[in-house]
């Protein structure tokens, strides 16, 4: 019985002992660390929040790091020089108080490691990690870029994809960051190959697919063009050179490029700007110059009606832009009213709906300041009106009255009657020729100025 007595006596103390060490630990732990903890490579066994936030700090303070590349030791920096400041406060505060002091006793057998970004929250002066870095040698100015993938065109290959490329720059963020982990880790070694800017874009992106994808569409379109009863059809592998990328990475279009290629329609089609062949009167074929008649693709127009046509990627069939008279004539922008000059016999003809309406002898320019030969059109008439100008053959100013005047191109020659004059035709032209004018006898002129309308061909040969 006294032995039973002893037994619970011996109990009792040994637990009100036990209770006591307990509460004392739950009290001790209350504003500690629990036992065997650690941050990352950092004991903050038994510390208080302040302490362990201390210990943090010069940690990282007394840290040196080494800068490798491609296992080549390039610079050496220590983390007092960078300026740091601490912001690990809020993340240690959220360690401590999530730790239950009531469970103090398991961690003596069991301790608790935080590898979270706790150490990594920290502040460095960029400017001087720069500066350090380039007294080191380690200079991005002088290393390559990345560069992103993009789609490139050539005439063997068509649009095809250029693979990304690594370059050698440094990523300031990624390596702060980096060099917080590696102090994290206790390494006090980072690699810069791991901290190279990456490329934005690689051959592997959705985008790239999707550029591909829309250049497709965009080459498929048909755009057929009936060019005066002439059928074109504008070949894919030339649209595929009008298309490139901008910087917001959208489709566009080289317009100046599409103008160039509607040159090629122009030289094969336009009334405007090509050599025609006319059948004279007394001369039979004659090849006439480009003047002012005719039509020719507004090459300009055309180019952003292209463009539309492409960027709606539905086949079209249609008439060109053009500018200038005579289109949809069937190739004859002449018609059958018309004038002809015939320079070399010094004489004009009119016809009308086909007819030899009236011809005369007329005087064209002299020598020094000869008529252009060339396609033109009336293009004003006017009555009771001086001409005026410089005849640099004689030097000197002249005004002239005329009754009728109807100019034809664009620098000054037309057909007029000449009171002065006595006689017409023949080699006078050439001692006693225009300015490059037709002179026309007074007696036809108005009978000519009053059968004809402006928008009349003038074909001069």
């Amino acid at each position: 019985m006294r032995f039973i007595k002893r037994l619970l006596t011996t109990l009792i103390l040994l637990s009100l002992i036990l209770g006591l060490i307990y509460a004392g630990g739950i009290g001790y732990y209350s504003n500690r660390f629990q036992a065997n903890t650690k941050i990352g490579q950092i004991d903050v066994s038994n510390l208080t929040l302040p302490q362990a936030q201390q210990k943090i700090e010069d940690y990282v303070l007394n840290q040196e790091i080494d800068f490798v590349e491609n296992d080549q030791a390039l610079a050496s920096i220590k983390m007092k020089d960078l300026n740091p400041q601490f912001n690990q406060s809020v993340k240690l505060e959220e360690l401590y108080n999530n730790q239950n002091p009531n469970t103090w006793i398991k961690y003596f057998f069991k301790g608790q490691n935080f590898d979270d970004t706790s150490l990594t929250d920290i502040e460095i002066d960029y400017q001087v990690l720069q500066d350090k870095l380039l007294a080191q040698g380690i200079d991005n100015a002088k290393r390559s870029p990345s560069q992103d993938a993009f789609i490139d065109y050539s005439d063997t290959e068509g649009y095809h994809v250029v693979e990304q490329k690594q370059g050698t720059q440094i990523d300031s963020e990624a390596l702060k960051n980096g060099m917080m982990a590696q102090i994290q880790s206790g390494s006090s070694s980072v690699e810069l190959n791991e901290y190279y800017k990456k490329p934005l874009m690689t051959s592997q992106d959705s985008k790239i697919e999707d550029f591909l994808n829309q250049i497709n569409d965009i080459v498929d379109t048909k755009i057929t063009l009936d060019i005066d009863g002439n059928v074109e059809v504008i070949p894919e592998n030339e649209i595929e050179k009008w298309i490139y990328f901008d910087k917001d990475n959208q489709v566009v279009f080289d317009e100046n490029l599409i103008m160039e290629f509607l040159k090629t329609y122009n030289d094969k089609y336009s009334s405007y700007l090509n050599p025609r062949t006319f059948n004279s009167t007394l001369q039979g074929q004659v090849v006439v110059q480009p003047g002012t008649l005719g039509w020719s693709i507004d090459r300009e127009a055309e180019a952003s009606q292209i463009v539309e046509d492409l960027k709606k990627g539905e086949d079209v069939r249609r008439d060109p832009v053009v500018v200038g008279s005579g289109y949809g004539m069937g190739g004859n922008d002449i018609g059958s009213t018309y004038v002809e000059v015939d320079l070399a016999n010094q004489t004009m003809f009119i016809y009308i709906n086909g007819q030899l309406f009236t011809q005369t002898p007329i005087v064209s320019g002299k020598d020094g300041a000869e008529t252009v030969p060339g396609a033109y059109a009336i293009w004003s008439k006017e009555r009771d009106r001086y001409l005026e100008g410089y005849d640099w053959v004689n030097e000197k100013d002249y005004k002239v009255h005329v009754d009728f005047w109807m100019p034809f191109d664009t620098v000054g020659q037309g057909i007029h009657d000449t009171a002065a004059r006595p006689a017409y035709g023949g080699d006078i032209y050439r001692s006693n020729g225009s300015m490059g004018c037709i002179n026309t006898p007074p007696a036809v002129m108005q009978q000519v100025y009053n059968a004809l309308e402006i928008g009349t061909p003038v074909i001069v040969f």
